[in-house]
């Protein structure tokens, strides 16, 4: 990675796409999850899902998460980089990852957060793989 700061104008406009980014995958999890956690509801599309094969939602909320890791962590770099000049440390990614994998446990259950920490420890695994 080059030690090269982006010009505050290219900072700010990277900022505003993943935080509409972070955002969009987010209201796509709350989705899910609300048609997940609704027992009233005799039809929804998790049902349909389900009975079609109960393997494609849990793969849907993962990469939903997996988004929402992605993209908020790209997002508190560039803030990061922004305000302070400084790149963004290891602390941050694993604040990030913990945060994102309990909302993943709490919200979809043990699966599809076990599945959701493979997939983001994956994109971690990526960004070391870019240091070098």
């Amino acid at each position: 990675m080059s030690d090269d700061i982006p010009e505050r104008r290219e900072m700010i406009r990277s900022t505003a796409i993943t935080t509409i980014l972070t955002v969009a995958f987010m209201i796509i999890a709350l989705t899910l999850w609300a048609w997940t956690s609704l027992s009233e509801v005799e039809t929804s599309p998790i049902d349909i899902l389900n009975d079609f094969n109960p393997y494609v939602t849990i793969l849907i909320e993962a990469l939903t998460m997996l988004g929402v890791f992605i993209f908020l962590s790209v997002t508190v770099f560039n803030l990061r980089l922004f305000i302070s000049n400084i790149r963004a440390g290891w602390l941050e990614v694993i604040v990030i990852f913990i945060l994102v994998i309990a909302m993943s446990w709490l919200m979809f259950g043990s699966g599809v957060g076990g599945v959701s920490a493979v997939l983001s420890l994956g994109f971690v695994v990526y960004l070391y793989l870019l240091q070098e």
